[in-house]
């Protein structure tokens, strides 16, 4: 979940490390913390402040997320066994980077996804104001985009709509293509498909 959350949001891995129980709401997320080294602070910039809309398909797996660490009694959406945050270097090192090693896919870091998730948006034709304001950047370099533009939620509710639809019809179609190559899910598939 926490990869298919970076894709769909474009959130830093710092930000995505410290969202706490509180910052998740039925439709959205806040960011309001980021993480370095295993210490939470202030994010990046006063616009990594902000709140960022989820398709229903994420919204489902992060409340069952919320629930699971509500049960070990942590407040972080994601978190080590003893309530921590989770520091993203070590989570490239020793789940993302065997995880890509596996499905033979070249090596990269969580800023992949960011980068995704900006030129998925925009091959969704979802405005630039609102992929700057869901990715936090402070400017475009447009004063007319910068100084005058102010993107409506609703904008913010359909790109999230659009990118969580497209991501979950790739999944579905690649799941389908192994099944057919592969046959039945195998207890290895099904651990790659929750990781």
């Amino acid at each position: 979940m926490f990869y298919w959350l970076a894709a769909e949001t474009g959130l830093r891995a710092g930000e995505l490390c410290a969202l706490s129980l509180s910052d998740v709401e039925l439709d959205r997320l806040t960011v309001v913390h980021s993480v370095w080294h295993g210490r939470i602070g202030s994010p990046k910039t006063d616009n990594a402040r902000r709140t960022i809309a989820l398709s229903p398909e994420r919204a489902e797996l992060i409340w069952e997320q919320v629930y699971r660490q509500k049960k070990a009694g942590h407040n972080l959406l994601f978190s080590t066994g003893s309530g921590r945050p989770w520091d993203a270097g070590l989570v490239l090192k020793r789940k993302l980077h065997p995880l890509l090693d596996s499905l033979g896919i070249s090596r990269g870091a969580f800023h992949a996804f960011r980068h995704f998730n900006a030129s998925l948006l925009s091959s969704l034709r979802i405005p630039l104001k609102v992929i700057q304001d869901r990715l936090g950047h402070s400017s475009v370099g447009v004063l007319a985009l910068d100084v005058y533009m102010h993107p409506a939620w609703e904008e913010n509710m359909e790109a999230a709509m659009l990118a969580g639809e497209r991501i979950q019809k790739a999944v579905n179609s690649v799941s389908l293509t192994a099944v057919k190559e592969e046959g039945p899910p195998t207890q290895k598939s099904e651990a790659l498909e929750a990781a």
